[in-house]
């Protein structure tokens, strides 16, 4: 069949207990039913696949609380991987990985797994990972408005807790913005980078008001004393003018008598000379920490653009593996014998592969992870070393004028003493009152460091408001006009799904216009909201079918081609019109020829589909449950 990236098979679900397997079912490309009566775990089944796959479960059943681990083989867009969660109710449990199936994954030491935590907050989490494999992309928040695994399976699990006129499934840190984003992502309007945008204008807005706040409070208090730091600069510039005019003045007074340092004036001056070579050796320090941070940052930006290189150059040596794995040999690769002609399988040693494995294991997966670990890592000692940086510079610009007053104080004393007369002595006084003042505006920088930087930083963050705001707009009007044809197509899809539900609802089969609004989660026909319960849930699971067909049929999909049923006869639907709905997505599935899946359950299997090759395990009742505890 075709492939349209991305697309997410699960091919293996495995739950344990202890050393035990409770669970252990392979599935397959196209339909496959989980079937039983009611109470005998379909649900849970269906919750494990949410749960394996990065969603949030937050209650369990009695049943699989005593459950330890679940383990998901899934093809993520052509690539074997294993996914391991525990299994606990407190939500937000992190995931290993392992590329490669179960049987391998279950054989493998711990070391070959990789550990990703749920959040993003020191290393990529593993929704991350997910979609980068999928070739989906992934937001960048780091909190709640974050865009997970789990948020993305509210549109592809239908699950029975979730109210029958909500388009997705329920969850409490649920909002407008954030589902209009995972519709947008899904049906191929735009990338994450739109609802990024979004939620960074609303936090760029709150600390900009923030910023505007705490200037306002400091002005209030320092009132007409605040200045700049050119300011300050200019001020230091003419007092130190001034002190020069006034030693020149001295030095012209000067009277001719002989030197007589005092054993005193010694002791001074040794100590001004420390001083100064102290202040010297500040000064060197500072400049040597400026240039290493300098040095290392320039050194982990050289390092990342290597690392990144290292990603496209093994992304570059998997394509190539994959292309080498179709050459057909004559000859032998290592000795040059001509091969004997094999009826199947490879040119060189005659292995087949299984025509159920339609995937290959990436095999550089790992290094790849840990490359790009390294480079969120050194990303984040950049932005350290940056700001380490700017407090280096401010200390270097105080270390400067410091020197600069203690070698002028040493470059007077160094000079022949003489008889200080009256005139001098105020002079004197007037030098002494410049370099205090002088003192005092160089210390008046640290006391308004933090005003400055409120400055600087109000302006940035203006700036990037103002060009954020602009970028949203012109996005959103690109998006606004590309919905339009997407949302004709998918209402067309929908309405052919419920007109075969005839004899039921009226308007399914006199409704003209099938429109749905992902902000305001819901679905309509004809701007008629409310149903019976029954053909909510029909009208429900049609359009998310018409998503899964339309995703099929065109490649600009975002959607990954997956959709998880757990309610196509909830809310008292008749078991005639259950079978009807059961056979028409078998229907539609047989009439795709892209790679999809649709897992359902059902407690009113149609006849002509039981014990069919659509079938998943056992018939499951109260004595022979889903899971075997």
């Amino acid at each position: 069949m075709m492939q349209y990236k991305p697309f997410l098979i699960v091919k293996r679900l495995v739950i344990t207990r202890g050393a035990k397997r409770a669970y252990d079912e392979c599935f397959h490309t196209g339909v496959n039913i989980i079937r039983g009566k009611n109470s005998s775990g379909k649900s849970t089944i269906s919750d494990f696949i949410f749960y394996g796959l990065g969603g949030d479960l937050t209650k369990l059943k009695n049943e699989a609380r005593l459950c330890d681990f679940v383990y998901t083989e899934v093809s993520l867009s052509g690539n074997i991987y294993t996914f391991k969660r525990e299994i606990k109710e407190a939500g937000r449990r992190g995931m290993d990985i392992f590329s490669g199936g179960f049987e391998e994954a279950n054989a493998a030491a711990n070391t070959d797994w990789i550990r990703y935590p749920y959040n993003a907050d020191t290393k990529e989490s593993f929704y991350q990972a997910i979609f980068k494999e999928l070739g989906i992309p992934y937001s960048k928040s780091e909190d709640n408005n974050s865009i997970t695994m789990h948020q993305l399976l509210r549109m592809m699990y239908v699950d029975q807790m979730t109210s029958p006129d909500r388009l997705f499934k329920f969850d409490r840190f649920d909002s407008p913005n954030k589902r209009k984003a995972i519709g947008e992502l899904l049906i191929g309007l735009s990338d994450f980078s739109l609802y990024e945008k979004r939620v960074s204008l609303q936090k760029l807005e709150a600390t900009l008001d923030n910023r505007v706040k705490e200037i306002k409070t400091i002005h209030t208090f320092l009132g007409g004393t605040i200045k700049t730091v050119d300011e300050i600069d200019s001020e230091i510039h003419e007092k130190q003018a001034g002190i020069g005019k006034l030693e020149e003045e001295i030095e012209d007074s000067f009277d001719n008598v002989e030197n007589a340092e005092s054993e005193k004036e010694e002791m001074i001056l040794r100590k001004l000379v420390d001083d100064v070579q102290k202040a010297r050796e500040d000064q060197t320090r500072i400049s040597e920490k400026i240039s290493r941070t300098s040095f290392e940052i320039n050194d982990s930006q050289l390092f990342i653009a290597s690392l990144n290189a290292r990603i496209v150059a093994l992304k570059e040596t998997k394509n190539t593996i994959s292309a080498l794995s179709d050459i057909t040999f004559n000859h032998c690769p290592a000795c040059q014998v001509k091969l004997v002609k094999k009826v199947a399988g490879c040119s060189v040693c005659g292995s087949e592969k299984s025509d159920e494995d339609e995937s290959d294991i990436d095999p550089t997966f790992k290094v790849r992870k840990e490359i790009e670990f390294q480079v969120t890592e050194s990303k984040k000692l950049i932005e350290i070393k940056q700001h380490k940086l700017g407090e280096y510079r401010v200390n270097l610009n105080q270390a400067s004028i410091r020197l600069g007053e203690l070698e002028r104080d040493l470059d007077i004393l160094r000079k022949p003493q003489r008889y200080i007369n009256i005139q001098l002595r105020l002079k004197l006084n007037e030098v002494g009152a410049l370099k205090s003042q002088i003192t005092a505006l160089n210390n008046s920088k640290l006391e308004f460091a933090k005003l400055y930087e409120l400055y600087d930083e109000r302006e940035a963050l203006q700036g990037k408001f103002n060009t954020l705001k602009s970028e949203i707009q012109r996005a959103e009007a690109k998006v606004e006009r590309e919905i339009t044809n997407k949302k004709l197509r998918l209402s067309a899809l929908t309405l052919e799904l419920i007109r075969a539900d005839k004899n039921h609802e009226e308007i399914f089969n006199e409704g003209q216009k099938v429109d749905f609004d992902f902000a305001e989660d819901k679905v309509t026909i004809d701007d008629r909201a409310l149903f019976s319960a029954s053909s909510m849930v029909y009208l429900k699971n049609s359009f998310r079918l018409a998503m899964l067909k339309a995703s099929c049929e065109d490649a600009s999909y975002l959607y990954p081609r997956f959709l998880l049923m757990d309610n196509v006869e909830d809310k008292g639907m008749e078991e005639e019109r259950s079978q009807l709905f059961q056979r028409e997505i078998v229907k539609l599935s047989k009439s795709l020829t892209t790679v999809h899946q649709i897992i359902f359950t059902t407690s009113m299997i149609a006849p002509d589909l039981n014990c069919s090759d659509y079938c998943v395990g056992d018939f499951y009742n109260e004595q022979n449950k889903t899971l075997r505890i």
